[in-house]
């Protein structure tokens, strides 16, 4: 194809840039490929024709698609000295050359020349293909150009890490990028350069260039292509002062916001056709450069980003109302007067309770009773050994018939003293008698009341030894419980007597029953990292079936308060108490 004319236009003002940046340049020459083969495209300077060395040299490189260095046979006073030829090669093929004749110098100041050359054939180029990789590689390039921002680092170096490579793959002499934040616009990275500073007078320039995109809401080029819709420029052709031929800014634009922009520097004009490909690049960034920002912002401010994007986000009036509506509904809730209670746990014990204890010393020979089982009054629980008791009774049975025989004796004698001493001796043996006999009923430990075991299972004891005094068995009359609640610390100042509350069971979950207060135990106790108080309480109608020794919780009615408050007090109690362990 024929080279357009804004592809002259670019090659022209960037065979002027080259050549008036210095470095002994005396002439120079651009050949374009097309239809109609290598053209001329631009020279310098622009006045009277090429000279035929300057355009074979081009010629001869776009030929052999290599750098060509040529010393003319006889060098006039004024003429050139050398001329240089490099080849403009692009990612489909060579798209012309370039040829520039310079004065006569060293071999190595040629060599440093040819590669300035090749790196402004190289920005030539991308300048002509309008930054626009190959099919085959846009997909590689763009997972290039994508990596910084998904690798776990700060945003700042993300950041730096995309316009760098953003300026080497696009051929940019510099990349920038700002983000918005509280409607400010920030510069947060240069590419191939620390972190900028704010106060520096190219950041301002940068930021306003940035700024004028994002209030167009359109890219912005300068200078602007023949074909470009007109922009306002003002900002950007500051920039360009300052020693750029092309700048270009685009603004990132997600979720239908702006986010902030991306601004392109470099020493050629930025076609039309670059432009757009940038386009469709800063469309392909912006999510994720929006996502490695928001990633760093506290959560309050994620939190209350989301309920203004909420808010304010078009065709949710019905989910504002909706808001209105259960905020209102929330606080009507949380001033609502309810009907607060007290919980804590609860076990049911026996009203009063029997403990029988061992009558002597000896050895468990029977149990006839483990907790759980009813007895009546007088029925034999445990039996002790009765052997050495037994023998100590038939001791003194004997020794009291002996001493009646005696005295029976004494009395047919007519021996008065021997009668009175005799009798004496059987009133002590006939009192021994009567204390074995009671120790042997002693023996056998029975119920004092109708009732329940409650404590002791000797079962596993049998043949034990046993103190006088030692506890064996607990009892506890049926029918009559007390109730037992161990109310938390912080809540007993809302318990007293009286109130009354209702007990469900463990064993009776679906039941619950109902219980009056009768009397708070005003010392604290402790168990598994606890502090509590224990509050005694009586049922006022015990169903049938109920044991000692069951467990539940208990709810004690202690008044009314605000939802809001029973739903939050324990917290402000947590609060207000770290507080003054900090603060004092």
């Amino acid at each position: 194809m024929t080279p357009s004319a804004t592809q002259s236009d670019l090659a022209r003002r960037w065979l002027h840039g080259l050549c008036e940046r210095g470095g002994g340049v005396q002439s120079a020459v651009v050949l374009l490929d097309g239809e109609q083969g290598l053209q001329e495209t631009a020279r310098w300077p622009d006045t009277g024709a090429a000279s035929p060395p300057l355009v074979a040299a081009a010629r001869a490189a776009f030929q052999r698609r290599c750098a060509i260095a040529l010393t003319p046979p006889v060098a006039a006073s004024d003429g050139p000295g050398r001329i240089l030829s490099q080849p403009v090669a692009g990612d489909q093929g060579t798209l012309g050359a370039f040829a520039v004749a310079v004065q006569a110098g060293s071999p190595a100041g040629d060599e440093a020349l040819q590669e300035d050359l090749k790196k402004a054939a190289q920005a030539l180029a991308g300048a002509l293909q309008g930054s626009s990789p190959p099919p085959q590689a846009a997909g590689a390039r763009l997972l290039h150009l994508q990596a910084p921002l998904l690798e776990p680092r700060p945003l700042a170096q993300a950041a730096g890490a995309l316009v760098s490579a953003l300026a080497d793959t696009l051929d940019f002499e510099q990349v920038s990028l700002g983000l918005l934040a509280h409607g400010e616009l920030k510069v947060v990275a240069l590419s191939h350069s620390g972190e900028p500073s704010p106060q520096g007078e190219l950041i301002r320039a940068l930021a306003g260039a940035m700024q004028e995109a994002i209030d167009q809401n359109a890219s912005v080029v300068y200078p602007q292509p023949p074909e470009a819709p007109p922009r306002i420029v003002l900002a950007h052709a500051a920039l360009a002062a300052r020693g750029r031929e092309g700048v270009l800014s685009i603004p990132l634009i997600h979720a239908g916001e702006s986010i902030g922009a991306l601004c392109l520097e470099r020493s050629v004009p930025v076609t039309a056709e670059a432009c757009r490909a940038i386009e469709q690049l800063a469309c392909l960034l912006a999510p994720l450069i929006d996502l490695k920002r928001r990633a760093e912002e506290p959560w309050h401010t994620r939190a209350r980003e989301a309920l203004r994007s909420g808010w304010e986000k078009p065709g949710r009036r019905l989910g504002r109302i909706g808001w209105l509506a259960g905020l209102g509904a929330a606080l009507l809730l949380a001033f609502t007067p309810m009907a607060y209670r007290v919980g804590a746990p609860g076990r049911l014990e026996g009203a009063v309770q029997r403990v029988l204890a061992a009558p002597a010393d000896g050895y468990l020979q029977s149990v006839q009773a483990r907790p759980g089982d009813e007895v009546r009054a007088g029925q034999v629980l445990v039996g002790l050994a009765q052997q050495d008791l037994l023998l100590q009774s038939r001791k003194w049975e004997a020794e009291l018939a002996q001493h009646e025989n005696s005295a029976a004796a004494a009395l047919a004698r007519a021996d008065r003293a021997q009668y009175a001493l005799a009798t004496a001796r059987a009133g002590e043996a006939e009192a021994q008698l009567e204390l074995a006999r009671a120790e042997l009923d002693r023996s056998r430990v029975t119920a004092p009341i109708d009732g329940i075991v409650i404590k002791g299972d000797l079962s596993q004891s049998l043949g034990a030894p046993v103190k006088r005094g030692d506890v064996l068995l607990t009892l506890a009359p049926r029918g009559a419980f007390r109730l037992m609640i161990e109310v938390d610390e912080r809540d007993i100042g809302d318990i007293a007597p009286g109130q009354r509350g209702r007990l469900a069971l463990s064993a009776l979950p679906g039941e619950q029953l109902a219980f009056s207060v009768s009397r708070v135990i005003p010392i604290a106790a402790s168990r598994d990292g606890r502090n509590f108080f224990e509050v005694e309480a009586a049922f006022d109608h015990p169903p049938a079936g109920l044991r000692p020794g069951l467990e539940g919780v208990a709810k004690i009615g202690a008044g009314t308060r605000p939802l809001g408050w029973i739903a939050t007090h324990r917290i402000g109690e947590w609060l207000e108490m770290t507080l003054w362990s900090w603060i004092g």
